[in-house]
């Protein structure tokens, strides 16, 4: 069978390296549901949203593709069972190797931006309490986070590029250490990051950052002010400041940008990027939003937030699992330069999952072929609409 001939959902499996993930002595005395067939079918459960695993079960016996490509039929406890048991470093080294091969081709296509820009942040994911004690947060809720670093290309898209998750209690700067790695690169971070220690250790690593601060700021010293453009009324204050005192009191200056949006909320920034104006500084941080949109992204179109299982070693598999779909994803629409959104790539993909590859990308490769003028202001209100009784319904007045 060529690799045209290959339905969507397999051409999109094949993309994955699974044979540099091999694991002999995981698969040993397995009769059939080997490790490389288990990650292909939650990886389909993920494109395809297919949301339980007795509904993973029903579409695995339901198309002889899927019993080809997977080697078997399976049940939903068996499911559950294995992916309580893998381990999550294959997930993990999976997921850079997928990242790896993304960040090349979307540096052959010129998208990979020449510095460095990542964003940082963490998402919750609540689950119920009676199933996960072990990620207690309060007497309320259970939850785990999933501390992220994205990626910003040069078009503005973005990608994952690295996650820890951690039980619901770990603080923001205490991920952090874990993501803020990458010398010559800026990141976005939030106020959950403010670590003066922290902040010391990253500018003397050479690792940039551009961080909202918080309501309890401290300035110890001023050592410099500059007066702000009169024809930018939005920008406040422009400064290179020591912030802290006494054991907390940081040993290398920042630079200071106090600004408003457009909604008069005020912002107060700290960064390293002392060769940008503070015009640009404030710019750079409304990118941090990204990453707030890409959480959105993934917890509305792919199964994120609610898990298949809840035992530890399932839920990081969980987690690692959408990731690499996501990636996933965006490597097929970057490599066949798919004009269409993400989610209408994820959109067609389910619609044409058991048709063939070439139907699939002649349709993504569609662009807008009319033009039209949108939605237009009314300059006064329609009429309220008045619904009238019926024989099937009553109206009342």
């Amino acid at each position: 069978m060529s690799v045209s001939d290959l339905c969507t959902l397999r051409q999109c499996l094949s993309l994955l390296p699974l044979t540099d993930f091999s694991a002999p002595l995981l698969d040993y005395r397995v009769r059939k549901l080997s490790c490389a067939n288990l990650l292909k079918i939650f990886l389909s459960a993920q494109l395809c949203g297919w949301e339980s695993l007795a509904r993973i079960e029903t579409e695995i016996a339901a198309h002889t593709e899927l019993q080809t490509e997977f080697g078997c039929t399976v049940s939903a406890s068996q499911l559950c069972r294995r992916i309580d048991d893998f381990p999550s470093c294959v997930l993990e080294a999976l997921f850079h190797a997928l990242i790896a091969r993304t960040k090349h081709v979307a540096d052959q296509s010129g998208k990979l931006a020449a510095q460095q820009m990542f964003v940082l942040d963490s998402t919750k994911l609540t689950l119920p309490q009676k199933m996960s004690n072990w990620t207690y947060v309060d007497r309320n809720h259970c939850a785990v986070k999933v501390h992220t670093r994205i990626v910003v290309l040069a078009n503005g898209e973005t990608i994952p590029d690295r996650i820890t998750p951690s039980i619901g209690h770990v603080s923001d700067h205490e991920g952090a250490d874990l993501l803020v790695v990458d010398p010559d690169a800026t990141y976005l971070m939030d106020r959950g990051y403010v670590c003066y220690w922290r902040m010391e250790d990253w500018i003397a690593h050479n690792r940039k950052f551009v961080m909202r601060l918080n309501t309890r700021l401290i300035i110890h010293q001023v050592l410099h002010e500059d007066a702000c453009d009169p024809a930018d009324p939005l920008l406040l204050r422009d400064a290179i400041v020591f912030l802290g005192k006494g054991k907390h009191l940081m040993k290398a200056p920042i630079r200071l940008v106090e600004f408003k949006d457009e909604q008069g909320r005020l912002y107060r920034i700290g960064t390293t990027r002392f060769d940008l104006s503070a015009r640009e500084i404030a710019d750079l941080y409304r990118q941090r939003w990204r990453i707030e949109l890409f959480f959105r992204w993934m917890k509305q179109h792919l199964k994120f937030a609610k898990l298949f299982a809840y035992k530890p070693q399932a839920v990081w598999n969980h987690i690692l699992i959408a990731m690499i779909a996501y990636v996933l994803l965006y490597l097929v629409r970057l490599m066949k330069q798919i004009p269409q959104t993400l989610w209408q790539t994820l959109r067609l993909l389910r619609v044409y999952a058991f048709r063939s590859w070439d139907d699939f990308v002649k349709a993504a490769s569609k662009r807008p072929t009319g033009q039209t003028r949108g939605r237009q202001k009314r300059e006064r209100p329609p009429p309220p609409y008045i619904a009238e009784s019926c024989d099937v319904a009553i109206v009342s007045r």
